[in-house]
Formats: structure tokens, sequence, C-alpha cells
């Protein structure tokens, strides 16, 4: 932030000698925004680039990506603690708009727009409505109440639409209807499907879910025994299906620091389970407010500081006669008919009747371990987060209450005491002004975790639903928008804050069977046709699951038969130790079946220990050849080869001679296609850069008997030549064309008087191939390094692989092209120079860039003939000098069939002079050479490790020709 605030306080004579970036620009133009007044000198002088170039607000919008958290920070520190001005409110609003994605998706290229910024008073409240216009159409418009919160209310205009035509779509979707557009059926039937599994996975869990949704997330009306849930997230929607009988309806939308978020409400009468939880819950809360029971014993042995201690232990005691005072009024309440009162005192009966509820069924044996756990696990869902060695569960109190007959102190004590009955103990609270928190970390959480294992089935069952509907919808959705309004943009669930925390503690809790199962195999039993032994997989010495294991006289096999329960639990297991297992119902029960494949693809060590037991002592008894065992052998220890990032199984591959490194997937169809094309771009690939997509091959004309000869006479005397323009396999009749010169055939066949569908039918007879490029790659790791845990699971699965099936060449390799990755921008100056033997010769003082155009320095250019200039300033012997490179765009043109296709990449060709340049260009590049040196792609991304270079380098490849 230093460089920006030095730029945000230069006079305009001063701005050219700053070296900055254009980032650290953006955030200074912000800053001054903030800082200044709104419309003040400040602004137009932090706007200029080097004090030549102005960019426009859309441009600095863009520059800071998604969320300009440098820039919020900025806001903060300047408004210290005193209260923000209208100024800098209206200014933080308008910035927050701008950064939104959804946005500047909509403003892109919009050369008139305007921003009007007025206020109102509505109804006695004053409002401030910021719309940004063009041609009189309102693109966006956003409200705020004016002084209050930075929080807008809504918005409203065309970017709003695009939510609202998801919801049509969800609607759609859910009641089994057409949506008007024109989507494909199969697309659609497929949403529709998923939808369908989707409600049958909440269903299946809807007594956990709404015991552990209503005390933290659903809005209770017992005076009308209805309930509303509304979230930002239509995943969290959902499971209100559980709670209410009612669809999924859009609310409103609203601009936060996160972008666009639309509220998604579902609201109703109470399902059966709601009222079965109130019903029987009632009684349950009078009983225990005549039993005494001390909540202080909850408190011990959990980590609270001394004040928060106090007010929860004084909660505590007081916590009974809170509840008579409740039950008092809610009788009070019921026999005057007076629902408003009913309605009031919802705020405090949703959180205590399903604890209640909870406890008793527990105790009952009514409530599983399972079940309980699974509610906690739900709480955490709705109103907790989920970090990598914490679960973190907040506790607020009634909302909008001036004398409210309970506090979030007494709901934070009745929360600890319902945990305690239920078997689990926090690690920690931590207080809050408007809300508790309760922390599960270390031994805690791992208890946590060991009590989730039983229940993975059920969230695997919820998270596989709402990943085959988000996909599913993902491509209908962004189908129908790029129809109906030309925009490029879908709705991807996948990216919404409660599916990630779903998908982060499967994954906390998978991690916990990898590391704590223990897997222990029976003797070997070859009283029947095939010999086998049971394998059984046990946690703190207790068995969770078991499959027996085969030799069929072919290969491996492993196999349960039983209940639905246990194949279940057997199946998450095999997944958490990062293996594949799908249960299938049979005549009598479920069965879990692994063949040799999928049972080497298990790499958890124990499993493998197992297995290669199994085989020795098969091959010890001579039930096996040699041949037959080392091939066992090597699958063993080689494993598979695929990896899966964005739900697409890449295979992977080395190739040794040309230390080459491969990631790969080959649709089956071009659906298969086009569906793993949008999963990754949902996950901020981009084609082309991060990822190719080639299609191999072409078609395939069949030909009808009778007119067979006649196509064949027909293209010969079409000019269109055979091996060139087709190939002939009259055998089978079948005429085979490349897919550049399937129309010419066809309309030759056509001009001869055949028709298609009758006389011959042309098939898509190709494949294609997608393929991560070494740029995927680095951008997946830094996926990996901002905290995403599919990513970083990418990236330990494929050096896995790499070290096991082609050994440490390969993994240096990946290390190699990661690298500039997980260095860029950490690298700092002054940067030591050293000789072969290690002595430092010269230091790097200095790194510097231009862009030139026709030899001239300018603030920006792009395409063909922008060249970048890099000047690296070294000293040696208290002498300084320079080496400059300047990178260009190399034209490459290569014959494809009849056209000429022209690639172009970058390139610089530097003069190396002496010994001391051949190291500097070596500490920077990594790549040794005097005289004029050829440098790369690689060169270049190793120069990114330096933070004045990074966004120069950047914002150069952006502007690569076409």
């Amino acid at each position: 932030m230093k460089k920006a605030i030095e730029l945000a306080e230069a006079t305009q004579d001063e701005l050219p000698a700053i070296n900055a970036t254009r980032g650290e620009r953006a955030v200074a133009a912000l800053l001054s925004l903030v800082t200044g007044g709104l419309l003040g000198v400040a602004v137009e002088r932090a706007l200029a680039e080097r004090g030549k170039w102005t960019i426009g607000a859309l441009g600095i919008a863009s520059t800071i990506r998604n969320t300009p958290y440098s820039f919020y920070e900025a806001f903060k520190s300047a408004s210290g603690d005193e209260k923000p001005s209208e100024a800098r409110k209206l200014a933080f609003r308008i910035v927050s708009l701008l950064a939104d994605p959804l946005v500047r998706t909509i403003l892109a290229d919009r050369q008139g727009v305007e921003i009007r910024v007025e206020q109102k008073t509505e109804n006695g409240k004053r409002r401030v409505y910021t719309t940004f216009v063009e041609n009189g159409r309102e693109l966006l418009k956003a409200v705020w109440e004016a002084g209050k919160r930075l929080k807008p209310l809504w918005a409203e205009g065309e970017a709003v639409r695009l939510f609202k035509e998801v919801a049509n779509l969800t609607a759609a979707a859910s009641s089994r209807s057409i949506p008007l557009e024109e989507i494909s059926e199969g697309e659609w039937m497929r949403v529709v499907e998923t939808v369908e599994r989707v409600k049958r996975a909440v269903e299946s869990i809807a007594k956990t879910i709404t015991i552990g949704a209503l005390p933290t997330d659903a809005v209770l009306y017992p005076g009308r025994e209805y309930v509303l849930g509304d979230s930002s997230y239509l995943s969290q929607a959902f499971t209100y299906w559980a709670l209410a009988e009612g669809e999924i309806n859009l609310d409103k939308v609203y601009p936060s620091e996160e972008g666009l978020k639309p509220v998604w409400r579902v609201d109703g009468k109470y399902t059966e389970t709601v009222k079965e939880v109130l019903n029987v819950s009632r009684t349950v809360l009078e009983e225990l407010s005549k039993s005494g029971i001390d909540l202080r014993t909850a408190l011990a042995d959990v980590r609270i500081n001394n004040e928060l201690k106090a007010a929860l232990e004084a909660a505590a005691s007081e916590f009974w006669g809170r509840v008579k005072e409740l039950l008092t009024r809610w009788r009070e309440a019921e026999k005057n008919g007076d629902k408003e009162t009913l309605n009031k005192l919802g705020k405090y009966l949703r959180v205590l009747l399903p604890l209640a509820y909870a406890v008793k069924a527990y105790r009952r044996g009514e409530l599983s371990r399972e079940e309980a756990t699974l509610a906690v696990i739900f709480a955490v869902l709705y109103d907790g987060v989920v970090l990598r060695g914490e679960i973190w569960l907040a506790v607020g109190g009634p909302e909008h209450e001036v004398n409210p007959i309970m506090t979030h102190d007494n709901f934070t004590a009745f929360w600890l005491w319902a945990l305690k009955e239920l078997g689990f103990k926090p690690s920690a609270v931590y207080p809050g002004r408007e809300a508790h928190t309760i922390v599960f970390r270390g031994n805690e959480l791992n208890e946590l975790l060991k009590a989730v294992t039983p229940a993975l089935p059920a969230l695997h069952g919820l998270r596989d639903a709402l990943t085959e509907f988000a996909d599913a919808f993902r491509d209908v959705t962004h189908e129908a928008i790029k129809r109906k309004y030309g925009i490029d943009w879908a709705y991807d669930m996948r990216n919404e804050g409660f599916f990630k925390k779903l998908e982060e503690i499967i994954t906390m809790t998978e991690d916990y069977v990898y590391r704590n199962v223990t897997v222990e195999r029976g003797p070997l039993d070859t009283s029947g046709k095939q010999p086998k032994a049971v394998i059984s997989f046990k946690l703190g010495g207790e068995e969770m699951a078991h499959i027996v294991m085969y030799w069929t006289g072919d290969g491996l096999q492993a196999q349960f038969d039983g209940s639905r329960e246990n194949a279940e639990r057997l199946a998450s297991i095999i997944k958490s130790l990062g293996g594949k297992a799908e249960v299938k119902p049979r005549r009598y029960g479920w069965r879990v079946q692994l063949y040799t494949d999928g049972i080497t693809a298990i790499r958890h060590d124990g499993w493998l220990k197992a297995v290669r037991s199994f085989v020795d002592e098969l091959y010890g008894k001579g039930l096996i050849d040699k041949d037959r065992y080392e091939q066992l052998v090597k699958d063993i220890t080689v494993g598979p080869n695929t990896v899966k990032f964005a739900s697409v199984e890449f295979s992977v591959n080395y190739k040794n001679k040309i230390d080459n490194i491969e990631v790969v997937y080959q649709p089956g169809s071009e659906t298969s296609k086009n569906a793993a094309v949008n999963a990754l771009k949902a996950r901020g690939l981009v084609e082309g850069v991060h990822f190719t997509v080639k299609e191999y091959g072409g078609y395939e004309i069949r030909v009808a008997k009778e007119a067979y000869a006649k196509a064949v006479k027909a293209l010969t005397q079409s000019g269109l030549r055979v091996g060139e323009h087709y190939a002939v396999d009259g055998e089978k009749r079948v005429i085979n064309i490349k897919k550049d010169h399937k129309d010419a055939v066809v309309n030759a066949l056509k001009a001869a008087g055949l028709k298609e569908g009758e006389d011959f039918t042309v098939k898509w007879a190709g494949f294609y191939v997608i393929r991560l490029t070494y740029d995927g790659l680095r951008e997946i790791q830094r996926m990996a390094l901002s905290g995403d845990m599919e990513a970083d699971k990418f990236i330990r699965e494929l050096k896995d692989i790499l070290e096991r099936r082609y050994g440490d060449d390969a993994a240096k390799k990946l290390d190699e092209i990661l690298r500039p990755a997980k260095e860029e921008g950490t690298a700092e100056l002054p940067l030591p120079v050293h000789d072969e033997r290690g002595n430092v010769m010269a230091q790097v003082v200095d790194l510097r860039y231009e862009f030139v155009k026709g030899n001239q320095p300018v603030g920006h250019c792009a395409g063909k003939d922008c060249r970048l200039r890099i000047i690296v300033e070294y000293e040696v012997g208290g002498e300084r000098r320079q080496l400059k490179m300047e990178w260009y765009w190399a034209e490459k043109r290569e014959k494809k069939g009849d056209a000429t296709v022209t690639y172009y990449y970058e390139i610089a060709l530097p003069t190396v002079k002496d010994d001391v340049e051949v190291a500097v260009l070596e500490t920077l590049t990594r790549k040794a050479k005097r005289g004029k040196v050829p440098l790369f792609a690689d060169q270049l991304d190793a120069l990114r490790r330096f933070k004045p270079l990074k966004d120069a380098i950047d914002k150069w490849r952006e502007g690569k020709p076409k």
C-alpha cells in the first residue's frame, strides 16, 4: 500500500517518476476517490498513467479483478475510527458495484455509460440511488439507506434480469415444466432429473436438516405454523425443502463486496418433519424446565475468557427461569388466540425446541449418533465457518428485540449443554457483540470428524446430487442467457459458499479417515471355488466396514453384499481413501464391487499392504503363475494414472525422451466435450490459454446398398480427389471424410439426386482431446496456493502419479513447471548474483519495464507491434550497469489443409557480453548463455517472480495478437 499512497499524494509532475504497477495505480485511484472529494482533482491526478495516459473508471475496476481487497483495507485505514463521510460511503458503494464480475460483464465495452447518483425521501426514509445508464437504459441501479450501513438494500436493472432468468429456470426445473427458451431437450431433462435427485437427498435427511437449520437459519411463525428460509446460495435454498412446503423464489438481488448476490427464498406451511420436531419438543422443554438441570456444567473444560465465562455462567443460572417465562407467554398467547405474539416468540422457540428435541431423542435412541452429528454439521453449514483445521459455529440472539426474553448468552449456554449431551466437546468459545463463536479444533475437531465418518454417505449423497444439478444447470443457464441477452455468463452453484463449506467438511472428514483408518486382512480362505480373504476397515479399533477380496482366475475382485446402510458406509470409506465405489441394488440387498483397476486406484498404504499380502500368499501357495503375479505387483505399486479437476478426469503421461508432461481428457461425445469445457471455464480456466480443445478424425457417410455405385460416381465426377478429400471403404459402403470437406462431399451427393436420411447418413466419427497446458497447471497451482482444496488435491495427486509411474525426473519436471506460479511476486530486490563457485559477483538492484511501439516508449499498447522492454540494473564492483531484453511477438505460419494458420509466440533476443551478464541472466531467467540468447515463455514466466514486472508481463500478454 505504500506505493499506492505515494501515488495518491503525488503531484501531477511527480507521477511520471513513480515506478508502479497498473494494479497499484488502480488502488491509488480508488483511494483518492475515497479520501478526497468525490469528483476532486485527486481522482483525475491518480488516474493518470505516468502522467500521459488516463484509464477510465471501468478499466480500473477490471484491473483489481474480482474483489479489491487492497482498496477495502485502504478504505478502512483511511477512515480510521471516524465515521465515514457521505462522500466516502458513496464512493465505496460505486466501487463495490464496479468490482462485481457480472457488472463488469454487463458494462464491458460500453462507451456511453453514465453514472447518476441521487437522493430521495420515500415514506420518511432517505435513500441513495446509484444508476448506470446507457442511452436511457438502466443497466444497473443500486439502492442504499442514507447515513446507514454500506450494505445496499437491493439492485434493479438489466444486470438483475439475468438472475430473474435463473429464477424462472429454477422454478421450471423444480416443477418439471418446460421453459419457454429454446433449450435442447436432453440438457433440460438432465436438469429436471438432477433436481429430483436433490429432492430425494434432502428428504432422506430431512430430520437432521430441520434440527440444524431451525436454530441457526430459519424464521419460525408458530402462530401460522409457517416457516421461512432465505439465502444467497441456491444450493442452501434446496435444503429448505426439508422445512417448508414451498417453491424456491427469487426474493431480491443486492450488491455486496463479493458482487451481485441473489436472495433465494423458500416459505410455506410446516413440513411433517418440522411438525414432529416442534410438537414433541414442547413437552420436552417443559420437562427440562422442571428438572433444574445446571447448564453451567457444560462450560467446564471449554476454553473461555473470564469475562465471557462470567456472562455465560450468569446466563446459564437464569436460563430455566427465562424458559418458564417464555412458556407462560406461549400458553397465554394460545389461550387468547394471539397469533402475532406467537410469531414473535418464534425467535426463541426455533432455537430451544429443536435442540431440546435432539437431546431427548438421542437419549431415547430415537436419534442415532450419526443423525445427531449431521444435525450439528448442518448448523455449521448454515451459520458457521469451515477452515483447514477448525470448524466454527456462530450463535446469535433474537433479531430486532429491544427487551429480549433471552440473549445470545442464553442461547450459547443452551447450545453448549446440548452439544455436551450429544457427546461433543468444543475447544473454545469466542465472544462477539452480536454472536458468540463455538470452535472445534485439535482433538475436539478430530472427535467431531470421527463422529461424522459414519454420516459420510448422507453428505456424499447431498454433495453428489447438488454437483450433478450444478453442472447441468450451469450449462442450461449459459445457453439461455447467451441466446436471450448475448452475454457469456452462467449461474454456477459450485462457487456458492454453502456448497464450498459442504465440500470442505467432506474433504476434512475424508482426510481424517485417510490418516486414521487401519486396514486389516483376514486369513486366506481356499475352501470355495475362488480364493478369498476379508479386508476390514477400523477406526479407533472399531470396525467401520469390510469387503471380501477374491482371486477370480482372471484378476482381483473385491465385493460386499449386505444392507444399503453398510454398503453406503463402505463406499464412503473407499472414496475417503481415494477410490471410486458405487452402491448398486441386487435382488437381495445391496452390492459394492471393485475390479483390479478400482482396487489399485485406492492409494492408501494400509489397503495396498493388505492387497499385496493377499497376492503374495496366492503366489506362495501356487494359485497364480509368476507372470500374473509380477503384473499384479506392478499394478499395485504403480496405480492408476488419472486425476480429476472440475469433475473432468484427466489421464497423466510423461514422455521421457522429450521431458514432457501431458494431462489430457478424451471425451466420448460432443456433449461430453461441451460439459467438460464449461466446467473448466466455470473454475476460471481460459480456453486457448489454460487448456486446448482439438478435434481429430472426421465424418463417416454410410451409403445404402442400392445407392452406393451412384454415390461413388458422383464423387468421382465432382472434382473431389480420393485420398485428399475423402476415402472409400467399399466393403462396408462407407465414405470417410475430414471435417473441412464434409459440406463439399454431402453437396456432391445431393447434387446427384441422393437424399440424406434415405440414401445415406452422415455421422461424426472423430474424437476430441482436451489438454491442460503448462499455463493451466500453473493457474491451478495458484488456486491451490489461495486455499482452493480441490486444486490443492489435484496438484498433490498429479505429483503422486508422476512419482509413482515415472520416477523423480517426472516429478522434477512438474516442480519446474509449477515453480513460476509458486514464486511469482515473491522475489525481492536487491538480488545477489553468484558465480559457479557460489561467490557473490554482482547484485540486481532494480527492474523496470516499458511498453514500446514504433521504437518509442508508450504508456500502454497491444498487438503485434507492441513490445515489452525490460531493463535490468545491476551493480558490480561499485559500478551500476544495465542489461536490456526486448520481448516481441514472433510470427509462425503453418499449412493446415488448404488453409494457412498464423501463430504468435513470445521471444526476446538479448545480447549477453560477458560472464557477469551470463550470471545475471541466469539468476533472473534460469537460462545461462553468452552471445545472442533466445528467450521464450519459460524465461518470461521466471521474470514474473518479481513484483515490479508481474503485472506488466500479464498486461503485455493480454495484448497477444489474434
